[in-house]
């Protein structure tokens, strides 16, 4: 009995030293294989919570459901402010701050800002401009790593009033007190007249800045009635000449900057207050060329 517990032993040494040759072995001539698990254990999440572009901060805004628009609306004004609730269903980036006229001279040949400072957002651009500002990044978009199949492209009006209220219910991100505003924004009360520097003032709670004044921003969505009920990643009216502009200016007063004030203007009109914003996203179906 006690040789046949020693060759039971000896068997169980035999064993676990051929596997652990084996493994060796295969390790030694097959490292690629070890490797390309260690690298999908540690691969890095599908989205990352900010974008470095160029210096730019970018946020990642993630999906969630939203009222979008303002109570108690005139008749009138109702279909095209009034109350609805928006879903968005994808992940989208939007820029810290709006595009400066630094940021905006390395990629186009004229800065056409009437206030001239490298620090400035850029303003006096027409919406064609700001697209074909995005064109521009969207051709070297291989400097850039972008999450897979996203571009570069405006924010749509509800992806930049969902990322405006990060949350909030109320008049403007910071509650309904109006002489708070000043705080978060360049507008007549304080801006003497001009643009300023970006990034100076607080920030909304999901960190974007200059969200109301300074400059209005382009969204991609043209300017007309909203349907009703639910309305499911919204990018609207894209074939109407007129497009929106959101957040105000540094020449606007409090009832401008309200997080669900819309403005419109054609997509060649140009002021010294109107710059945008940078958003990083998937094309809505519109923007595609059939």
């Amino acid at each position: 009995m006690p040789k046949l517990k020693n060759k039971a032993f000896l068997g169980i040494v035999y064993s676990i030293s051929y596997k652990f040759l084996f493994s060796l072995a295969f390790v030694c001539y097959f490292p690629s294989a070890i490797q390309s698990k260690t690298l999908s254990e540690k691969e890095k999440p599908l989205f990352l919570s900010n974008l470095n572009i160029e210096g730019l901060n970018v946020i990642k805004i993630k999906p969630g459901k939203f009222t979008m628009g303002a109570p108690k609306m005139a008749p009138r004004a109702e279909p095209f402010e009034g109350l609805r609730t928006v879903e968005i269903t994808k992940t989208f980036y939007l820029a810290e701050t709006e595009v400066t006229q630094a940021m905006w001279s390395r990629h186009m040949k004229v800065n056409p800002s009437r206030f001239q400072s490298p620090s400035l957002p850029v303003e006096g651009i027409t919406w064609q401009e700001a697209m074909e500002f995005c064109n521009e990044l969207n051709l070297k978009k291989d400097q850039f790593d972008l999450p897979n199949k996203m571009i570069f492209r405006l924010p749509s009006e509800a992806e930049w009033e969902y990322a405006a209220r990060a949350s909030s219910k109320t008049t403007f991100f910071f509650g309904e007190d109006s002489e708070k505003l000043t705080n978060y924004a360049w507008i007549t009360d304080n801006s003497e007249g001009s643009s300023k520097s970006v990034g100076l003032l607080s920030p909304n709670k999901w960190g974007l800045l200059d969200i109301y004044g300074n400059v209005r921003e382009w969204c991609l969505d043209g300017y007309g009635p909203r349907p009703s009920g639910t309305l499911i990643d919204p990018m609207l009216s894209w074939q109407n000449m007129d497009k929106v502009t959101r957040g105000g200016s540094w020449d606007s007063c409090e009832a401008c900057c309200k997080t669900a004030k819309r403005m419109n203007y054609g997509k060649g009109y140009q002021s010294s207050d109107i710059g945008f914003r940078l958003a990083i996203g998937y094309p809505f179906p519109e923007m595609i060329e059939k």
